[in-house]
């Protein structure tokens, strides 16, 4: 039964009835094929034969693919905002003072660390 709903449901999808009619127009509705053909056809000889493979364009020389990227990273630089050399500055500051004191706490730690370790040790 559920296979029969499933089945009415992907015919009104398709917009068409139990005898294969359009339900608007009432005309016939050529049914899908698969990817490969109808088996029928396959067997009747009326196989159709591939066209050959065109060549396509040659791949560009090494020389040529260097010149297109280098051509690319520059015009790539010229769209990057560079920061003046105050925002420079200013951020090299923040990173240094942050790594100092992230020296300095790892460096405390590793010191209680170590008088804890000669303690239980002894």
């Amino acid at each position: 039964m559920n296979e029969a709903k499933k089945m009415k449901a992907h015919r009104v999808k398709r917009g068409v009835d139990e005898g294969g009619q359009s339900l608007e127009t009432y005309k016939k509705v050529p049914e899908k094929k698969a990817k490969g053909g109808s088996g029928e056809a396959k067997g009747s000889g009326s196989l159709k034969k591939k066209a050959p493979r065109k060549a396509g364009p040659a791949e560009p020389s090494l020389w040529m693919r260097v010149q297109t990227y280098l051509r690319e990273v520059v015009y790539e630089l010229r769209k990057v905002v560079w920061p003046s050399r105050k925002e420079t500055i200013g951020s090299t500051s923040v990173v240094v003072i942050i790594v100092i004191l992230c020296g300095i706490y790892l460096g405390f730690v590793d010191f209680l660390l170590a008088h804890f370790v000669k303690f239980l040790i002894g």
